[in-house]
């Protein structure tokens, strides 16, 4: 595994639970039958899921509501307290492919570097969109103890990263010098880093 996936997953743990069990994520009928698939299908990947609790919230576009998910891989394991997920009609009709708005509350990822402690984060809000063999993040918003914010678009084969405009920053902002060497960061000011690769080509965009 290269030095560089390391940072993608510190930096996008969003994307991790999202590639684990939202990209997989049949919303059908039953929610509990839409996740038991998609335990299935991430443990195919590599990824453990677990989760207290799974329900389905409103009638009309009801939302997945999943309680204390848990995630494990060989090099990742985190939790959050809350996870609640829906389809998107507005950026399904504007891109012509599946989407969805995620949100996860309470976050903790334990970090893949030795001696930190783990990563708290209050709150991870964003747009997903899933057309062909990529997955587009739209308006990522993370609250906590790195502040995160801008979009993204990944590879969903390999989980590359193919473009990015974030801007970074938070009380635990120092943890990017620990990936400047093997991403595109740069430090705007001591606790203030972007990250930018490529053009940005994704739908729904500004």
């Amino acid at each position: 595994m290269k030095a560089g996936r390391w940072g993608l997953y510190l930096l996008f743990f969003l994307l991790v639970f999202s590639l684990s069990f939202l990209a997989f994520f049949p919303f059908g009928p039953g929610a509990e039958v839409a996740w038991s698939r998609a335990v299935r299908a991430a443990s195919e990947k590599g990824f453990f899921l677990d989760a207290s609790d799974v329900s389905a919230d409103g009638r009309f576009l009801p939302e997945a509501v999943l309680l204390n998910v848990r995630l494990r891989s060989p090099i990742l394991s985190g939790e959050a307290g809350r996870v609640t997920t829906a389809f998107s009609p507005r950026d399904a009709i504007i891109s012509l492919a599946p989407a969805a708005r995620l949100r996860l509350e309470r976050v903790s990822v334990n970090l893949p570097v030795p001696g930190e402690r783990p990563l708290f984060l209050a709150a991870v809000e964003a747009r997903l969109v899933f057309p062909g063999d990529r997955v587009e993040v739209l308006e990522l918003r993370t609250s906590g103890e790195l502040d995160v914010s801008g979009t993204a678009v990944l590879s969903s084969r390999g989980g590359g990263l193919e473009e990015a405009d974030l801007s970074i920053g938070g009380e635990r902002a120092s943890l990017m010098e620990l990936f400047r060497s093997v991403l595109p960061l740069r430090q705007e000011k001591p606790g203030a880093w972007t990250l930018k690769r490529g053009g940005r080509n994704v739908h729904g965009g500004n």
